[in-house]
């Protein structure tokens, strides 16, 4: 069933693309418009959730960078003329590939991979980048928000074992995680990026937590108290991350 319901997908997925396309273009040629580059997002984003459930995950891997880049637009309509479109409408086109591939039973190659991450950084204005895995979204928003101010492109995910697989697939600078997410909490995430070897090397870690941990095989570099000091505790951390060389992060140092 799961089979039919994916060709199904598969043969309608075009159209889909070709509405996003649409809807780039008439930003293109009207101006910066709110209730279409609302309407870009929610459909980027369906594609994405529904990427993960056929196992398109190539689609999905897309569609991240691509919602980051419409909500950059929506908080700064001027990039609609500063090459937000042109960068959409690649993305676009990535996808069509996805999607031949996909529709001929292969996987993505690794040209298309490089392509995707080419773009990813072509998107990026920072040199930095943190994947925060929280499931509150109010401690998400203050971390996301923290860290753009000290310049890292932030991504946020609620799942630990969804977020595994991304930090294997793309390096990070930065991985903050809330120790209660689901399938995967934080301890076992961080033991996992460690153990993982090569594309993880450099990957710094940060724990939020309420609890009082003991000593643990695969403490992270930071652990922040989740209590009223959140905020000033979290800055204090990243601070002292980028006084460091090289943007790496003294080990286990506790802010209780």
């Amino acid at each position: 069933m799961l089979a039919s319901l994916r060709e199904n997908y598969l043969r309608d997925l075009p159209g889909h693309i070709d509405e996003i396309e649409q809807i780039l273009l008439e930003i293109e040629r009207e101006g910066f418009e709110l209730g279409m580059c609302r309407e870009l997002y929610r459909q980027v984003h369906t594609l994405k959730g529904s990427g993960g459930t056929y196992g398109l995950d190539f689609l999905s891997d897309i569609c991240h960078p691509f919602e980051d880049l419409l909500s950059a637009l929506i908080e700064s309509p001027m990039l609609a003329k500063q090459g937000a479109i042109e960068l959409g409408l690649q993305y676009v086109d990535l996808m069509r590939k996805a999607c031949f591939v996909y529709a001929m039973g292969s996987e993505p190659s690794a040209d298309l991979k490089l392509h995707l991450h080419a773009l990813r950084q072509h998107a990026s204005r920072n040199s930095l980048a943190a994947l925060v895995v929280e499931g509150s979204d109010l401690v998400a928003g203050m971390i996301r928000d923290t860290l753009k101010e000290f310049g890292f492109r932030t991504e946020v995910m609620r799942d630990g074992y969804t977020a595994l697989g991304r930090i294997l697939s793309e390096p990070f600078d930065l991985l903050v995680t809330g120790l209660e997410v689901k399938r995967l909490n934080g301890l076992a995430l961080i033991s996992a990026v460690r153990k993982s070897g090569v594309r993880t090397g450099k990957t710094k870690t940060i724990l939020i937590t309420a609890s009082q941990l003991t000593a643990h095989a695969e403490l992270p570099d930071y652990i922040v108290r989740k209590n009223a000091d959140l905020r000033t505790q979290f800055r204090q951390v990243v601070e002292q991350a980028l006084k460091t060389q090289n943007h790496v992060l003294e080990h286990h140092h506790h802010f209780d």
